[in-house]
């Protein structure tokens, strides 16, 4: 239940107080509440007004919900569409979205930061210009949202398997300047000072996995950023959104690279955002999917128009800006991540405790060939 949406007639998009005042100026009817919408007016928005990410007709208005004493609103005004409904992998299809923004969508308007007010104005620049404008804006949602519906998988990977791989990767680096596999220790190597005990209990547990290599091997291939945030994160949506049908973003990966590749430039370019430095921001993303979105995704011209804007800007009406983007690469690491993970189709075995294991090898090495016991 989105708190926009799309005017066919008026080309833009808009929440219900906006299209309603647009109506009353339009029939020379005030527009006093959303409980007293005329007849006529509610039959208009079902035929002109569609959901912003599936594109559904048949836009009802649900009022505010006022809130205990104080008599603010509880809840925005939304729109709902229930006939015919929306698109099963619409993000608007599950009620508990009512009154909230999904995640790829970024507010062109909002000028809250330094940030956030640079894009505003090179936005409201662009369309003013005729670079691009809403309904450009609204098909680059239709072509994701299309390719989402094209390319859904269901997520079936165990959440685990980051915890597993993060200790097996742990333990391969506290393996580092052990013996090469299958070299015995012999007294002489034993009585080194500087024989690494930790390395090599390390190689030994290892050894016990022999899958190890293998799934380090595959992930080297397929080059999974698996330590860090991504790896949190993708183990995060793997829980989240476990037996559920998802976007498979990887489908977008050329488009993600050249999009990042702009963002750069722009972001170290355009003085407010260098000013700023963050060109990863979703709303940076967003304006650069757009820009190379209207150029067949040509980041040449996408960014020969961004040097007709950039010093334009200064001048357009804030208002123009009043519109929802996307950033289609939301997430798209770990999402990325993920999707290869369960690809791979690691089993996580049960009641493994890599580092347990390579302190109890570590302590019986030493005690087996008489070396000092492991410090505390």
């Amino acid at each position: 239940m989105p708190l926009t949406a799309f005017s066919i007639t008026r080309v833009g998009e808009f929440d219900v107080d906006q299209i309603l005042e647009k109506l009353g100026a339009e029939t020379g009817q005030a527009y006093a509440s959303v409980e007293k919408i005329p007849d006529a007016w509610r039959t208009q928005l079902r035929t002109d007004l569609k959901c912003p990410d599936c594109s559904v007709i048949g836009a009802e208005v649900v009022r505010a919900a006022v809130a205990d004493k104080s008599g603010k609103p509880r809840r925005q005004s939304f729109f709902r569409f229930t006939t015919p409904g929306h698109h099963p992998v619409c993000d608007y299809a599950n009620p508990e979205k009512a009154n909230a923004v999904p995640e790829t969508l970024v507010a062109f308007g909002e000028a809250k930061s330094n940030l956030t007010r640079a894009v505003r104005n090179l936005v409201c620049t662009g369309i003013e210009m005729g670079i691009f404008s809403q309904g450009s804006i609204r098909s680059m949602r239709d072509w994701f949202f299309n390719k989402k519906v094209e390319s859904m998988f269901v997520v079936s990977l165990d959440p685990r398997t980051y915890s597993w791989i993060s200790a097996l990767q742990q333990n391969e680096f506290h393996a580092r300047g052990a013996l090469p596999p299958d070299v015995e220790i012999t007294p002489e190597i034993a009585a080194l000072p500087n024989f690494d005990w930790q390395a090599q209990a390390a190689r030994l547990v290892q050894d016990r996995y022999p899958q190890h290599v293998a799934n380090m091997r595959k992930l080297w291939d397929v080059r999974i950023p698996m330590l860090g945030e991504v790896g949190k994160r993708a183990e995060s949506l793997a829980r989240r959104y476990a037996g559920r049908p998802v976007f498979n973003t990887t489908v977008l990966a050329s488009e993600y690279r050249t999009t990042q590749t702009l963002s750069e430039f722009i972001a170290h370019t355009h003085p407010p955002l260098k000013a700023v430095k963050d060109a990863g921001a979703s709303s940076v993303l967003a304006f650069s999917a757009l820009l190379l979105f209207g150029r067949d995704w040509d980041i040449g011209k996408a960014i020969s128009d961004f040097a007709r804007i950039s010093p334009a800007v200064g001048a357009a009406d804030p208002q123009l800006g009043n519109v929802m983007g996307l950033n289609p690469f939301h997430d798209y690491e770990a999402w990325a991540a993920l999707k290869k993970l369960q690809e791979l189709n690691i089993q996580v075995p049960d009641e493994i405790d890599i580092k347990a294991e390579r302190i109890a090898m570590d302590v019986e090495l030493r005690a087996k060939y008489g070396a000092p016991p492991l410090a505390n």
